[in-house]
């Protein structure tokens, strides 16, 4: 697969929005916003690794060589979703609970 960019829907009440649609979120969590990784079709390093993957892993499994400017890219996008979060839903509170709650500043928790 390759890497085509990020986009940030907002996730309200166990649900993202996106362009109009709503999907429903995997696990509950407090509302902010998520990073989606977008990605093209696989290729056809995507399917000869497919076939290691699935021995190795499982068959859901799949493989990515990101470069640095996408990790760079999605890094930015994991930022600008945990400041919108924290300043525009969370009115400045910091997290309560969820994966990415490490603040810069104990005062963002206060």
């Amino acid at each position: 697969m390759r890497f085509v960019g990020c986009v940030l829907p907002m996730r309200k009440n166990d649900v993202f929005h996106i362009e109009g649609f709503k999907i429903k979120a995997d696990r509950q969590s407090t509302d902010g916003y998520g990073v989606l990784a977008i990605f093209e079709a696989p290729t056809k390093l995507d399917i000869d690794f497919r076939i290691f993957l699935a021995e190795k892993f499982g068959p859901r499994c799949f493989a990515w060589f990101p470069s640095a400017r996408e990790l760079d890219v999605i890094k930015q996008n994991l930022d600008l979703s945990d400041r919108l979060t924290m300043d525009w839903l969370r009115q400045g509170k910091g997290w309560t609970d969820g994966p990415r709650p490490f603040p810069n500043k104990i005062e963002e928790f206060v």
